[in-house]
């Protein structure tokens, strides 16, 4: 433990408190080492307290003052004070000596933040690729287009002449740790790769012949692996699907329910929301495949998908697109297929194939949970993520 522990804290608008990142991989890692840690985040109502492991935090409520997404937006552009301006306020009131905030927005008070009198260390810990996210999820009629890619350009343009000032970039893949350390050849460009640190696979009965976990969208691949059930039906009828995480847009989840009943399905599908990640591991436990099917996008081109290690944690063969880090684990580890994630009946094969063949799935389970151990385990980077620490500390 540290004497007079430095005060670290974490800032956070996308998250919720329990992220499996944010806060039961880093915060809580660094408060294993002996920091003093809080949390900011934005949520829908005001509170503060301390976890049972000891992380104090604040979450601050965030206004919505209209139902359409752009409306609220200009509204909370209008408005004075607004959730950065007292987000920057909480966050000076703790005197921290690192600021470490996970969210694009948040530049709009990181620089401030490094400007601070006791000159506090700040990291940019990105996650996502922003341009990109602009450009693939927000939809636009055509005529649109130009602005939107006009508006991901500027983002990116921001996003950079933010992150000069920064002290240390953490981002969560290659790619993006390519892109920041051109941007910034001499600055402390990181990965801290999002690898697993739940509970250790357990022997439990399967009740689930595949599973997907995360968000559940129809870039992600939620209509295709559907028509591939309804394809696997024909031959294997008792066969059954999980679905389990965050859904969007909102009315995706009753869609895929009328389909569902459409199709005679009920039996085989099961729709689930998102659970607090400790408690993920007994339907991984429950599970026979795991379904990485990402459409192909620029971001998905970009992302590493946690699901995948964990997955591999859990002895879970995977049946992924057929592009990007995931056919690229898929092909060194030996742990599954890439298939094109465009075509339902390639997607129901190779289902067919995996749950038919008893030998090739011993395999891949095997080389999936032998990988997962020796490779992709957050006690690695548990153990640089403190390596950071110390280096900017002592500085």
């Amino acid at each position: 433990m540290i004497n007079n522990p430095p005060k670290i804290c974490f800032l956070a608008d996308s998250h919720n408190l329990f992220d499996d990142r944010i806060y039961w991989k880093e915060a809580v890692s660094l408060k294993k080492q002996g920091y003093d840690i809080h949390i900011i985040l934005a949520g829908d109502k005001e509170e503060r307290g301390t976890t049972d492991e000891g992380i104090h935090y604040i979450q601050l409520k965030r206004e919505v003052y209209s139902k359409n997404r752009y409306l609220n937006y200009l509204i909370k552009r209008i408005l004075p004070g607004g959730l950065y301006a007292k987000m920057l306020k909480e966050a000076m009131n703790l005197k921290a000596d690192v600021y470490h905030f996970h969210d694009l927005k948040l530049n709009r008070i990181g620089p401030e933040l490094k400007a601070l009198s006791w000159k506090p260390k700040v990291i940019y810990d990105v996650h996502e690729p922003y341009p990109e996210n602009i450009r693939d999820y927000i939809q636009t009629p055509d005529f649109l287009r130009g602005i939107k890619n006009w508006y991901s350009s500027y983002i990116q343009s921001w996003e950079r002449k933010c992150a000069e000032s920064y002290d240390v970039i953490i981002t969560t893949e290659e790619n993006l740790w390519d892109r920041f350390q051109s941007y910034f050849p001499d600055k402390k460009v990181e990965i801290i790769y999002n690898y697993t640190n739940l509970a250790l696979p357990e022997k439990r009965r399967k009740e689930f012949d595949a599973i997907y976990t995360g968000g559940i969208t129809k870039l992600r691949g939620a209509w295709q692996i559907l028509h591939a059930v309804k394809i696997v039906v024909e031959s294997k009828p008792k066969f059954k699907m999980l679905f389990l995480g965050s859904w969007f847009p909102h009315g995706l989840k009753q869609k895929m329910t009328n389909f569902i009943e459409e199709n005679k399905l009920k039996e085989n599908v099961i729709l689930l929301d998102s659970v607090p990640y400790p408690e993920m591991s007994q339907y991984y436990n429950k599970s026979k495949i795991g379904l990485g099917i990402f459409l192909p996008i620029d971001t998905h081109r970009i992302i590493l998908q946690i699901k995948i290690f964990e997955y591999m944690s859990y002895g879970l063969p995977i049946i992924g697109s057929n592009f990007g880090h995931i056919h690229r684990i898929l092909n060194e580890e030996k742990c599954g297929i890439a298939v094109n994630p465009e075509d339902p009946s390639e997607i129901a094969s190779a289902l067919v194939r995996v749950l038919s063949d008893e030998t090739l799935y011993k395999q891949w389970s095997e080389n999936g949970r032998s990988a997962a151990e020796k490779k992709f385990r957050w006690e690695l980077m548990e153990k640089k993520l403190a390596a950071i620490y110390t280096e900017i500390l002592d500085n």
